[in-house]
């Protein structure tokens, strides 16, 4: 896809394909394999969740992509409210793929790369006092989810052996293009796809119904771990479902409350999280870091709500 020139909002030429727009939170839900039995499902989920490379590329486009919204809408300011919901779009998505690559735990050197050069990353943003969301948040955000044999990797001024091409895509020298995955996929979407991402942020998910899926995956981990006997696949399914449940909730975070019923949910899954100390705790910040960008989203006025029974949430 060319990006034109677009001096302002008004200037962008918007494409008229249809495309479908897929957040990488959501897109966990599709990698589940169809088996017979949920445990060893959830289990074999863990060999199938993306590279963290490709997570971070997505991410980083969408957040190129609302900076130019910004820049933009600042060079047309009377055009950004009938277009604010692009910029939303492209916001949640560049949230979302973030938080993706924070809560899939890595599967190889690359992923272990990407996850030390993010911590790097954020630590000088945070350092610098350039940070987005809450310092604290952030810094438990960046633990390790599960304890595995590999070493905490931590980069220093050089580039690890073998790890040049990873280093490029993290640094973005490296981009994924519109259009390179298929429908049912991921892919990245610029301000030209507005239509389209439009179009998707008015069509949320029910966060009820997400917030039921998650509870139902919480109580299939207590039962797998009251069995008399564990299966083998006991820790694998039990980590690939959690995984899933905090996706689920992570996508109730991000997403602007709509209804009385989405707020109330939302203090449910502030309540379900801060109950679940035993839950790896980046996970549980993560959850509150998507929080905060909805709320932040919401805050914009209607069609969101931040008030219930006279109270702001």
């Amino acid at each position: 896809m060319t990006e034109h020139a677009a001096s302002s909002l008004r200037n962008l030429v918007f494409t008229t394909e249809t495309v479908p727009v897929i957040d990488d939170l959501s897109a966990l839900d599709a990698l589940l394999p169809e088996m017979p039995v949920a445990l060893e499902c959830h289990a074999a989920l863990l060999e199938r969740l993306p590279p963290l490379l490709d997570l971070h590329g997505r991410a980083l486009v969408h957040a190129q992509q609302y900076e130019r919204f910004l820049a933009l809408a600042e060079a047309d300011p009377s055009a950004l409210e009938h277009m604010i919901d692009i910029g939303n779009a492209l916001a949640l998505l560049a949230h979302a793929g973030e938080i993706a690559m924070l809560l899939v735990p890595p599967g190889s050197a690359e992923d272990r790369f990407a996850k030390a050069m993010l911590a790097k990353e954020r630590g000088k943003q945070y350092r610098d006092g350039r940070g987005v969301h809450d310092p604290e948040l952030m810094r438990r955000a960046l633990r390790r989810s599960f304890a595995d044999s590999h070493p905490r990797l931590v980069i220093g001024a050089r580039i690890p052996p073998g790890m040049d091409e990873a280093a490029r895509r993290f640094s973005g020298a490296v981009l994924p293009q519109p259009g390179e995955n298929d429908g049912g996929a991921p892919r990245v979407y610029h301000l030209e796809q507005g239509l389209a991402l439009e179009e998707w942020f008015d069509d949320p998910p029910d966060l009820v119904t997400l917030f039921d899926e998650a509870r139902v995956l919480f109580a299939a981990i207590e039962t797998w771990s009251k069995a008399e006997t564990l299966a083998l696949s006991w820790y694998g399914g039990c980590r690939g479902a959690l995984v899933l449940a905090y996706a689920k909730l992570c996508r109730i975070g991000l997403w602007p409350a709509r209804s009385s019923d989405d707020l109330l949910v939302k203090m449910e899954v502030e309540r379900l999280v801060s109950e679940r100390a035993s839950d790896p705790d980046s996970m549980r910040a993560l959850v509150e870091i998507a929080l905060g960008v909805g709320h932040r989203i919401a805050r914009q006025g209607p069609p969101f709500v931040t008030v219930i029974g006279g109270i702001e949430l």
